[in-house]
């Protein structure tokens, strides 16, 4: 049984970005001797390549992005082999959420090497799994509009100017939700989030009661107020705010949620991100997949 890293260049994508991973090849080096690289090519399937290394890993670090753990991830569910993060992309929310985001390339490596293993639940949507959160409204109209290169030069901040864009010409969509067979009232939203996690896009703390293992999905709705056409949309910044700040219960427009099962259904179809990919529309379907994925961590 062998130590494996599937990397994957594209992720990140500077050239800090790239040293700090040949720093941690060399550590991994001198901590285990004999290891194992498998480089993701463009387009290559990312989880059939996983798949492939399960029979002789022991252990497999995923250097990549959100998308990229994910995509490990969809490979190792339900199997004894642990996925380690070495966190490359622009954000890396699973990384923070962990407490391993910003360390240095030793450490990363050595948590990944040490005893400490978590066992988290994975989310699923119409099929797809999803590790943080599957969202759709303005959100997912942000990640459609996003300049691949742009994000490769300013990281995050690409995210921030393709929100404004975004939000200028969103249309709030009419949705009617369902969370374990018990159906809300019909509304128009802002923005609609399923997950596992509190943090979204970095450091917003958008479902503040999320846990990785708590085998509960939580959810936020941002309803879209009756207001002429003309500023409604400008009622999302202050609602935006209130959950940076912590004040979700505070807002009479954000709806908090946990559950199990949960059905998104809309008068018009909608794409939503999940983790970072635009990948599913509506209408969708929520499932958890309790305590699937061992994870390497600081502490157990």
């Amino acid at each position: 049984m062998g130590i494996f890293l599937l990397s994957n260049p594209t992720s990140g994508g500077s050239s800090r970005s790239h040293s700090w991973l040949d720093s941690a090849r060399r550590h991994l080096g001198e901590q285990v001797g004999c290891w194992t690289e498998v480089v993701v090519r463009p387009s290559e399937d990312i989880t059939a390549l996983a798949t492939a290394l399960i029979p002789d890993a022991e252990l497999i670090f995923v250097a990549g992005g959100d998308g990229t753990v994910r995509a490990v991830a969809q490979a190792l569910i339900n199997t004894e082999v642990p996925l380690a993060i070495l966190p490359m992309g622009t954000v890396n929310v699973l990384a923070r959420e962990l407490g391993i985001y910003a360390l240095d390339p030793a450490t990363t490596i050595d948590i990944g090497l040490g005893a400490y293993t978590r066992c988290i639940d994975v989310g699923v949507c119409n099929d797809s799994i999803f590790l943080l959160m599957c969202s759709g409204g303005v959100d997912s109209a942000t990640v459609s509009q996003v300049n691949a290169d742009l994000k490769n030069a300013v990281g995050a901040t690409a995210y921030a100017f393709a929100a404004f864009g975004a939000l200028a010409t969103f249309t709030p969509p009419t949705v009617r939700i369902t969370i374990d067979g018990v159906m809300l009232p019909e509304t128009d939203i802002f923005l609609f989030a399923v997950g596992n996690t509190s943090l979204y896009g970095g450091d917003l703390k958008l479902l503040p009661a999320a846990s990785l293992e708590d085998g509960l999905l939580d959810i936020a709705i941002f309803t879209a107020p009756i207001l002429p056409a003309s500023v409604r949309n400008a009622a999302f910044l202050p609602q935006l705010a209130d959950a940076a700040l912590g004040r979700h219960a505070q807002s009479d427009n954000i709806w908090i949620y946990q559950g199990k099962e949960i059905r998104l259904e809309s008068d018009q179809p909608f794409l939503l991100q999940s983790d970072g990919d635009l990948s599913i529309t509506t209408p969708a379907n929520f499932t958890i997949n309790s305590h699937a994925l061992h994870i390497k961590t600081l502490t157990a």
